[in-house]
């Protein structure tokens, strides 16, 4: 019986608020693709261009923090091929590459998949595809050895990052995109938790594409008796 009344005085506090009747905000996305594989198929194409602009910037940076042999990358082929055979190895890279950077990459891969509509599981699977083959084993092979700790952190702590950053995005965007009550905060931080779901949601790179959004709002009309038309507007 206390559960019950627990039950319903939640319910009671989130119409009170003027929030729609979900039981947890933070839980239930505001944004899910009608075509899960299309969302990703877009993002995937997103990540793939940062992540050739992002090895550019780091080709650009000094040797001293990448630990990049810039002459070895002009040899591509063959020093891609002995560089993967020497892996992995435990690096030497700046700390903040290795338990910020790699782990937030791995949190916006596994966001890609999470933000489709995939369960936490497959997301994680899919951040581990990711990190693995397309960066550590396929554009950083190109520069240096594939690393122990980015084999690991980047898909094991990305995954734990990128729910707590799905969470959070649920959060600003049931909130009107607000946080402190600004919508140019909420929408900062949307993009900073996951850029390429900002382009594609935020910016309307999926509505572009024909990918829309089941959580819309949307509206119909009902005749009534005496032809005055009644409007309702609800969410999927």
């Amino acid at each position: 019986m206390k559960k019950i009344v627990l039950f319903l005085l939640v319910i009671t506090f989130a119409m009170s608020e003027n929030l729609s009747p979900v039981f947890d905000p933070r839980r239930t996305p505001a944004y899910l693709p009608d075509s899960r594989w299309g969302y990703v198929g877009t993002s995937a194409a997103l990540t793939i261009a940062g992540s050739l602009a992002g090895a550019g910037i780091l080709f650009l940076m000094p040797e001293s923090v990448t630990k990049w042999d810039k002459e070895d990358i002009e040899n591509l082929g063959s020093n891609y091929l002995k560089k993967v055979r020497r892996g992995p190895v435990v690096d030497k890279d700046e700390w903040w590459l290795n338990w910020i950077t790699h782990p937030y990459w791995g949190a916006v891969y596994y966001l890609q998949t999470r933000r489709a509509g995939f369960n936490w599981g497959f997301s994680t699977f899919y951040s581990f595809l990711c990190s693995t083959f397309f960066w550590e084993y396929g554009i950083e092979a190109f520069a240096e050895t594939p690393s122990w700790q980015d084999l690991v952190v980047t898909p094991a702590l990305g995954s734990l990052f990128g729910e707590l950053f799905y969470l959070g995005i649920n959060y600003i965007q049931n909130n009107n995109s607000e946080l402190f009550g600004s919508r140019f905060v909420g929408g900062l931080f949307l993009f900073l938790m996951d850029p390429i779901g900002f382009v594609i949601q935020d910016l309307k790179l999926g509505q572009a594409l024909g990918i829309k959004n089941t959580r819309e709002f949307q509206s119909f009309y009902v005749p009534k008796k005496d032809g005055i038309l009644f409007v309702t507007t609800y969410r999927w």
